[in-house]
């Protein structure tokens, strides 16, 4: 995945409302929220708490909770939809199905970040989320870290192929593992552009962006990350299969580190996509078909 270059696509500097709620407004560099707050009586001062916390959350647990569900509404009426079409009979794996499926659940999603950065935050995808173009270090960064959480699921399936038939003849190992099986020509265009173009950017921004940086106003950054790595390996559950925890939770917590680490989106969405990327690699290998 390739981006061209284009203007800075963070805000100008100025004062904005402050996500936090230290005061009416807070700072924004052009880059990053400040410590600087405004007082009630209208003057700049230092704020006297700590520096703004890294990756800033907005209050939005509820509208991110109907978000989903509007989501899900629109992927079980996509359902109906082909079921009625073809008299009960179509096939699940029909790569435009799994397109209408997937856009009717990811509308619920983009919804709901839109939605809570207008009603309780500063109208601003990038101040109120951190989403932006990748910088050169984002793309370094997010390879690692897509390596990184890759590597558990693949051990457990290397061991699982080792112990079942070998590495000689193909299995079912893949396909529980990875949880997909792209089939014909539309299936692996469609596959991989919902996988590893798709689902980095709106998922991170959901996940990671809304999900996240809610929980971080209320419970902490680092229970925050682990329990955002629950709800999105139990949300792949019907996608994906029972074996979704136990791939995805290892990689969920490296991507909400990636945005506490960094508060931005850019390097998870890179460490995504790279996660994704590498699962269909597995696909080449006969014995984890």
């Amino acid at each position: 995945m390739t981006f061209s270059p284009s203007p800075r696509p963070w805000p100008p500097p100025g004062w904005y409302a402050d996500p936090w709620r230290a005061g009416p407004w807070r700072w924004w560099d052009g880059y990053r929220w400040t410590g600087y707050v405004v007082t009630p009586v209208g003057t700049p001062s230092v704020a006297t708490s700590t520096p703004p916390p890294r990756g800033p959350g907005i209050k939005g647990g509820g509208i991110a909770a109907v978000g989903i569900g509007l989501g899900l509404a629109g992927s079980i009426a996509v359902v109906i939809a082909f079921a009625v079409n073809s008299s009960g009979h179509f096939d699940v794996r029909n790569p435009w199905y799994l397109l209408a499926s997937q856009s009717a659940l990811w509308a619920g999603m983009v919804g709901a970040t839109v939605v809570a950065s207008w009603r309780n935050g500063s109208r601003s995808l990038a101040r109120d989320y951190g989403l932006s173009w990748p910088k050169r270090g984002d793309l370094w960064t997010g390879v690692v870290g897509g390596v990184l959480g890759r590597l558990p699921p693949t051990f457990v399936l290397v061991l699982i192929v080792w112990a079942n038939r070998g590495f000689n003849a193909p299995n079912s190992a893949g396909r529980q593992i990875n949880g997909f099986t792209p089939e014909g020509t539309a299936g692996w265009i469609v596959v991989t552009s919902i996988a590893v173009l798709g689902a980095p950017v709106i998922e991170e921004l959901f996940f990671r962006g809304l999900v996240q940086g809610a929980f971080t106003r209320r419970i902490g950054a680092v229970p925050a990350i682990f329990v955002t790595a629950l709800i999105f390996s139990a949300a792949h559950l019907l996608n994906e299969g029972p074996f979704a925890p136990y791939v995805l939770f290892p990689a969920a917590v490296v991507l909400g580190y990636l945005r506490y680490r960094y508060g931005r989106l850019a390097p998870g969405m890179v460490a995504h996509g790279t996660f994704n990327a590498l699962a269909f690699a597995l696909f080449l290998v006969p014995a984890f078909r």
